[in-house]
């Protein structure tokens, strides 16, 4: 079995699939707001900026703006940490809270229609597959 070309082929097809309208909905998800946003439903609704620098791979200006957008619209709020009071604790709000479960029921939908396109056996397959790759992820 040649691994390396059926991962060049897996690499090809995930070039390609930027027009596709559920990788977007679902890609957005892992980066910028919505990441933070996960990320604090994540660690039990709240996280320094500096966890979510280190967790994103950016600059502590880059969580700025993006923390400034979200408090704008007031998905999250900041407040001075009880603790140390140099640090500031960013907690994840009612209306932030609501607006990911919205987006968490706008995915589900999605991939239930998809699963259901691939009918029972292939839907179980690919769940069964998707699981043990994340097992595999987690181990690296």
């Amino acid at each position: 079995m040649d691994y390396c070309s059926m991962a060049e082929e897996i690499v090809n097809m995930r070039g390609t699939r930027s027009h596709i309208c559920f990788d977007r909905k679902l890609s957005k998800t892992m980066k910028g707001e919505m990441f933070v946003l996960n990320y604090l439903k994540n660690h039990n609704n709240q996280a320094h900026p500096k966890n979510l620098s280190d967790e994103m791979i950016v600059s502590t200006a880059r969580i700025a703006v993006i923390l400034n957008n979200l408090e704008k619209n007031q998905l999250i709020t900041r407040t001075p940490d009880s603790a140390d009071n140099r640090q500031i604790i960013v907690k994840l709000s009612e209306k932030g809270i609501a607006l990911l479960e919205e987006h968490h029921q706008e995915i589900v939908k999605y991939m239930t229609k998809i699963l259901q396109k691939l009918g029972k056996t292939d839907a179980q397959e690919y769940v069964r597959i998707q699981k043990k790759l994340m097992r595999i992820l987690s181990e690296n």
